[in-house]
């Protein structure tokens, strides 16, 4: 579990880090790796070439580049699987701040158990998620469930498209790729050439499904009342279960 942290001030640096530690200690099963950063600018660097951190605790104000701003590159290549906990002197970016869908806006000084509780749910958020490899070329990419769209077979290629725009392109057949897939609720094959994720169906016509993005998926008429059903029916139990 890598926790990166981002502070210009290096006193608040030296708190962050020592109770992210602490917290490390009382979580040994989570084999917590942290890296501290004064500036900004050493962390996107690292990025650049280590790759994103599971989880990343920022200050929003700091010399050249906000933290909101760190946090969109972050998220620009970690496609959502990265947590980002904002720590701030200043109420002023907190609307903008959730905006990002981050997980906790925390406002200095804030206490101990206070940051621990914000960790605490972020981590048990993200044992309810599910990742699985998908071999890209010569790269294997951890790409997590709750992102994926659908994925389209062409011509011995298939292409899975995410929530974030990005498609990912693999030479894993589509019906193998459905059982790394059933590992969450949700996904039905269409047809021979698709695979979906209800969660972005925005809607289900006679020989289309429509997805959040606005693309439209085949449905061949066979499958329509079927689908009708598959779709209904995970609804029905999504409803029930919350």
């Amino acid at each position: 579990m890598k926790v990166f942290i981002c502070d210009d001030e290096s006193n608040e640096l030296k708190n962050i880090e020592k109770a992210v530690a602490e917290y490390a200690t009382v979580h040994l099963e989570l084999l917590i790796e942290i890296k501290s950063f004064s500036n900004p600018y050493d962390l996107i660097e690292h990025i650049h070439k280590n790759g994103v951190p599971d989880i990343a605790l920022l200050d929003i104000c700091m010399p050249g580049v906000l933290g909101t701003e760190i946090a969109r590159e972050i998220m620009s290549k970690s496609e959502e699987s990265t947590d980002i906990i904002f720590l701030t002197t200043s109420s002023d970016f907190a609307v903008e701040a959730f905006s990002l869908h981050v997980s906790d806006y925390l406002s200095k000084p804030y206490t101990k158990e206070r940051l621990t509780e914000s960790l605490d749910r972020v981590m048990e958020k993200r044992e309810k998620r599910i990742y699985v490899p998908i071999q890209c070329g010569k790269e294997i990419y951890r790409i997590e469930l709750q992102n994926v769209l659908y994925a389209e077979a062409k011509n011995h290629i298939v292409e899975i498209h995410l929530k974030s725009g990005k498609c990912l392109r693999t030479r894993m057949p589509l019906i193998k790729l459905m059982e790394l897939f059933k590992q969450l609720k949700g996904f039905a094959l269409v047809g021979a050439s698709y695979i979906v994720n209800f969660i972005y169906v925005q809607s289900l016509h006679h020989t289309t499904l429509e997805m959040t993005n606005g693309e439209k998926i085949p449905v061949p008429r066979r499958l329509r009342s079927e689908l009708e059903i598959q779709y209904f029916d995970f609804y029905t139990e999504e409803a029930t279960e919350k």
